[in-house]
């Protein structure tokens, strides 16, 4: 964590989305025990009661350990459903107005991690919605906070999406160009849904690195991470059939990492992700790329990603917008 804060303004505003829980709440904990008093990071998602339970920990915390000027950053909480496009507008605008309090800050870290595990069939992300759940949480939802909040991320901003950076692909052969968000008639199923949201975070974040490099701010970092197996509340999720529960509990037991030892690593991999960025470094799979990374579950950067041509990425680009600017006004 030295590292990171290190590369980071003494007043950091951080955004995490998804952080009232499991690994999300990790990087917040670990961030704001790290950082100084006078940053800011806001968590955002669903839960309220969870979020202050993590507010009331991390208080409680650097109040025992004395010396508040090594850590202790304000930690808040601003709801936000994930699931509806037009909640996250509302939430962006507000965050914008209410926490930047644009144009006096910025956003230096951006931290999407929401979720869900589920094993069952297609269903709406909201009432009046034509996205999957899954889908949404997992990208559509990830991809519209960047867009709107793209206009206040500092020059040296980082952005980290935690899904699957590791096995994803930009160039996977499985995409079903022709349906996209997978709503057609026999084309949706968990694997397929997971296949779609990975290669088009892939991609669309390596769309927002070329937009930034173009507009002058290559030191920014948009980076798409692999957690590996994470003992978290989410192997509980009454979603998942019993046998389901019982075997991920199993597994959790003896082969799952702890949502801090995750979130280190992962952190430590935006470390090492940031540090090239503001050396004018780039992956070795792609030298005129700056500023997209992917890593994996040690925080490793993994340089043999495939990345998308300039027609893929404008496919991508076009299908993602109109698909959450098509919602409904209350979906």
């Amino acid at each position: 964590m030295a590292a990171l804060t290190s590369i980071l303004p003494a007043n950091v505003h951080a955004l995490v989305v998804g952080g009232t829980a499991g690994i999300g709440a990790a990087i917040a904990h670990k961030l704001a025990l790290a950082l100084p008093p006078t940053s800011r990071i806001t968590l955002a998602g669903r839960n309220a009661t969870a979020a202050q339970r993590i507010i009331d920990g991390i208080h409680a915390e650097v109040t025992g350990r004395g010396d508040q000027s090594k850590g202790g950053a304000t930690v808040d909480f601003v709801p936000v459903d994930c699931g509806k496009m037009s909640d996250i507008k509302r939430f962006c605008q507000d965050y914008r107005r209410d926490v930047l309090q644009e144009p006096t800050h910025t956003l230096d870290l951006l931290v999407l991690t929401p979720g869900i595990l589920a094993m069952n069939g297609r269903q709406p992300a909201s009432t009046g919605s034509s996205l999957d759940l899954k889908m949404c949480l997992h990208y559509y939802a990830r991809m519209l906070i960047i867009r709107e909040l793209l206009p206040c991320l500092s020059t040296n901003a980082t952005v980290l999406s935690v899904l699957d950076g590791k096995r994803s692909d930009a160039n996977a052969s499985g995409i079903k160009w022709d349906d996209m968000d997978l709503s057609q008639p026999g084309n949706y199923g968990v694997a397929k849904a997971a296949e779609h949201c990975l290669s088009f975070t892939d991609i669309q974040l390596q769309d927002f690195a070329v937009q930034s490099n173009k507009e002058g701010t290559p030191r920014r970092s948009f980076i798409h991470a692999y957690p590996g197996f994470v003992s978290t509340d989410i192997f509980n999720t009454p979603r998942l059939p019993w046998y389901a529960r019982l075997g991920a509990k199993g597994f959790s037991t003896l082969l799952a990492v702890s949502p801090e030892t995750c979130a280190d690593r992962l952190l430590n991999g935006v470390t090492a992700c940031k540090e090239k960025d503001l050396a004018g470094e780039t992956s070795t799979t792609s030298e005129s790329l700056k500023g997209m990374w992917n890593i994996d579950d040690k925080g490793r950067i993994l340089t043999n990603k495939n990345r998308a041509d300039s027609e893929t990425m404008e496919r991508v680009r076009e299908h993602t917008w109109h698909a959450v600017d098509s919602q409904p006004a209350n979906a």
